[in-house]
């Protein structure tokens, strides 16, 4: 009896792979840590409100990677998805609509109109560019045509940023803010559109990605701690893994999928000298944070209608204010609402207890003056701060094809997939890219 391929974490990367390969008849066998679905997008129930790990969206919803391979499977329709299309930004002269494509740039009441058409004529050579084109630009930074333009335009690419990159326009390199602007281009194919689960929580993907593969005769085996990726003689022999009663037990199998972080992986998981440790040097240099606070807020009333509102302007911390429960109701119990604040920080703010403690008054005063009746709903509040592991890595440099590849030379029956590996977008849509590059790989080593 042949033995399955083993792939090491239930994220989005690692299930995304395993439906694909259990699609094609191909035995696999998923080992997750904890024990839940969804890697970094695993949510929570807190206080009857479903709780994100963060905020998380779908971009360019039926476009994107992760759409396409529920497509492909036929389960599309397991998952139910409301829109996110109700998106504003708020400046000292009020709300302003976000726009949904390059015509809506005309309207955009945030800048001045001769700004609009000098933003229009910057971003149309950049949609109607090709992916191969914009690879030509990873070196370059955004703000390299984002510097001389007014303040007030510079809070738009700041506003997009947060939206499409959970990040701050200097963190950006110009052929991934384009590659962006490309996939949301319509004429190209693309779409503006997000989305987000219906019935609440973003691991609801990874759910309807396990009940498939266990469909398919795959395995999933929670709280199974894999300690080392065995290879002998160049090629993949088994995983040792520490299960829930801390019993270590190899798992034979010719075939290895890693889903996490690679230069975690490449650190942890092999004995030394089996990858060449200028290679490691070299992947390590990806190891990139994006240190975040975000808050959860419960309310009593609803205060906007909106779906997401963007503060523009240096003068305020909070970055983006989303109203889940106005996303899908699912989230809250009857008569609550919920909603996320976040906004990036420095990594030493997020083990400072007094800083985090001040940025989130600093965000609660922000938001009680776009909304008067904040203070007065607030039912509780929920901060987070962590360090987050970024690996999608948007900087100058190490976009793209400059991060980890899927395979590494020379070793039979290893592979590597997720969003630190060779994919383009953010987050979960990238770590499902990275999958639809990678699987075929995986197919041909187990077809040989």
């Amino acid at each position: 009896m042949s033995s399955p391929t083993v792939i090491i974490g239930a994220g989005v990367g690692g299930l995304t792979t395993g439906a694909l390969l259990a699609n094609k008849g191909h035995k696999v066998m998923v080992l997750e840590k904890s024990g839940k679905l969804g890697g970094r997008t695993a949510s929570m129930k807190y206080r009857n409100h479903v709780l994100d790990n963060g905020f998380h969206i779908m971009p360019f919803y039926k476009k994107s990677a992760i759409f396409t391979i529920l497509k492909n499977l036929g389960i599309e329709s397991r998952l139910k998805l409301a829109k996110v299309d109700d998106i504003a930004f708020y400046a000292t002269t009020g709300f302003h609509i976000y726009p949904k494509g390059m015509i809506d740039l005309l309207k955009l009441s945030l800048i001045p109109f001769k700004s609009r058409v000098r933003l229009l004529k910057l971003l149309l050579p950049l949609a109607f560019s090709s992916i191969e084109k914009t690879e030509l630009w990873d070196e370059i930074p955004l703000t390299k045509i984002t510097d001389n333009l007014d303040a007030d335009t510079n809070a738009f690419f700041e506003a997009v940023c947060m939206l499409a990159f959970a990040d701050t326009a200097d963190h950006i390199s110009l052929g991934e803010f384009a590659r962006t602007i490309i996939r949301a281009n319509p004429f190209k194919g693309g779409t503006s559109e997000f989305a987000y689960p219906d019935g609440g929580g973003y691991d609801s993907i990874c759910n309807v990605l396990g009940d498939y593969i266990l469909e398919k005769g795959g395995e999933i085996q929670m709280k199974q701690s894999v300690k080392k990726v065995v290879i002998e003689n160049s090629k993949v022999t088994g995983v040792i893994v520490n299960d829930s009663s801390n019993s270590e037990k190899l798992i034979p199998t010719n075939s290895v999928v890693i889903s996490y972080p690679a230069y975690t992986a490449l650190n942890q998981l092999f004995e030394e000298n089996v990858i060449d440790r200028k290679f490691v040097q070299k992947i390590d240099k990806l190891n990139k944070t994006t240190s975040v606070v975000e808050v959860h807020f419960a309310l009593n009333s609803q205060i906007d209608t909106r779906q997401v509102v963007f503060p523009v302007g240096d003068d305020y911390v909070t970055k983006g204010i989303f109203f889940i429960s106005n996303i899908t109701p699912s989230v809250s119990p009857s008569g609550e609402h919920l909603i996320i604040a976040g906004t990036p920080v420095l990594p030493s703010e997020t083990e400072d207890s007094e800083k985090i403690k001040n940025i989130v008054s600093k965000m609660k005063q922000e938001i009680s003056s776009i909304y008067p009746k904040f203070t007065s709903s607030l039912l509780w509040e929920r901060p987070m701060a962590w360090k987050l592991v970024e690996s999608v890595v948007k900087e100058p440099g190490k976009v793209w094809k400059s991060k980890m590849p899927h395979v590494i030379p020379g070793i039979d029956g290893l592979f590597f997939v997720g969003d630190s590996t060779v994919s383009y977008g953010i987050g979960t849509d990238s770590a499902a890219h990275s999958s639809i590059l990678c699987t075929p790989k995986i197919e041909s080593f187990l077809n040989c």
